[in-house]
């Protein structure tokens, strides 16, 4: 029988390449020989990937330029640079991140802009055909899932924050066009009921086909890719601003919460059960674990930035000079990441890469 030790390079990865990724992380751990090879960038190429870092764009600049940070240590640097790879533009802007796939908006003049979705990670990209709205600075959100199909959606809102009676647009890469979506959530005995976002900062998450995220009535909306689902998941818990996001196949609520003794709690909800829309408490702990005191203020400064998609990690910015941060929730530790700099409000986006080529991607020399 031969051992782990006299195989070769070509077919340990080839073993690795089914594990998943929690596991495969631990055998990093293995030898300096095995982190060398899971961490080539070759044959990382064959293997699952996770969270790599996170893209943002520091608004408050005259010109905006996407910024990565790298939260792994290993890897090449993605930098603004490989924006390079996008059609001419003026500046681009971020506006959604799904499963190694970019939503950006590319201007080209003052009142000119059009969406491009690109894969930093294999350099492909696509413009797409404008919407009804063009020109119209609209919320644009991405849905993609690899695991179930190569296409992807572009969710648009036609109003930024309140969405009424004006419904949305989908594209979708299958078709190459945009569908009109009348709106679901108005209430039947209310025909002026509308949904108003939280904000930016609150995450949103593609799980089961539908694009989710936080509204000021205390729950979070759904709608899927064909406009025939509209439905509303009440959240568990009220505080600050929370966050959503989905991490190891389930979607989380995570939010800080003031006790009736003026504590502060960190808690975080695991929706389990999808169809009962039962949220079950998984973790809790004390704020100043992440903020070091138990003054409710101190936390007004924070910024959620996410969910680690694979493990109980939640990455934050805390600090006037934005420092980002991330608490392990198993062993109940905080590390400083990197100094952001600045008092900048931008939109943070998980990236995980992508390294497999998509026939969606291939069109752009049609536009």
């Amino acid at each position: 029988m031969r051992t782990v030790a006299s195989l070769t390079d070509d077919l340990l990865v080839e073993i690795l390449s089914r594990l998943p990724v929690k596991s495969l992380r631990r055998c990093m751990c293995v030898s300096r020989t095995w982190r060398g090879i899971i961490s080539h960038p070759h044959n990382r190429r064959q293997l699952p990937q996770t969270l790599e870092g996170f893209f943002y764009v520091p608004e408050s600049k005259p010109v905006p330029t996407p910024i990565f940070t790298n939260v792994t240590g290993t890897g090449r640097p993605l930098v603004s640079p490989l924006f390079g790879l996008l059609p001419q533009h003026q500046s681009i802007f971020l506006l959604s991140c799904c499963n190694g796939l970019l939503l950006c908006r590319c201007w080209e003049g003052q009142d000119d802009f059009h969406y491009v979705v690109c894969n930093p990670a294999t350099g492909e990209w696509v413009r797409l055909p404008d919407s009804v709205n063009a020109g119209t600075e609209c919320m644009a959100r991405l849905g993609f899932d690899p695991a179930v199909s190569d296409h992807f959606h572009v969710f648009e809102f036609s109003e930024d924050h309140d969405i009424s009676q004006a419904g949305m647009e989908v594209y979708s890469s299958e078709t190459g066009e945009w569908v009109h979506k009348e709106n679901g959530w108005i209430d039947t005995e209310d025909d002026e009921a509308f949904v108003s976002l939280v904000g930016h900062h609150s995450g949103d998450v593609f799980l089961n086909g539908c694009l989710h995220f936080l509204t000021m009535d205390d729950d979070i909306a759904v709608v899927d890719t064909k406009g025939k689902t509209w439905r509303k998941i009440p959240l568990p818990e009220l505080g600050t601003v929370g966050l959503i996001q989905k991490s190891q196949g389930y979607l989380h609520f995570v939010n800080f919460l003031e006790t009736d003794d003026g504590m502060v709690q960190l808690v975080v909800y695991v929706l389990e059960n999808y169809r009962s829309q039962e949220w079950i408490l998984k973790h809790s702990t004390d704020a100043s674990c992440i903020f070091g005191e138990r003054d409710i203020d101190l936390i007004q400064g924070f910024q959620w930035v996410a969910m680690h998609p694979d493990c109980n990690m939640i990455f934050l910015t805390v600090g006037w000079d934005n420092t980002l941060v991330s608490y392990d929730m198993d062993h109940h530790q905080v590390q400083e990441i990197c100094d952001l700099g600045g008092d900048d409000d931008p939109r943070y986006l998980p990236y995980v890469p992508l390294y497999s080529e998509l026939q969606t991607l291939h069109m752009q020399h049609k536009n």
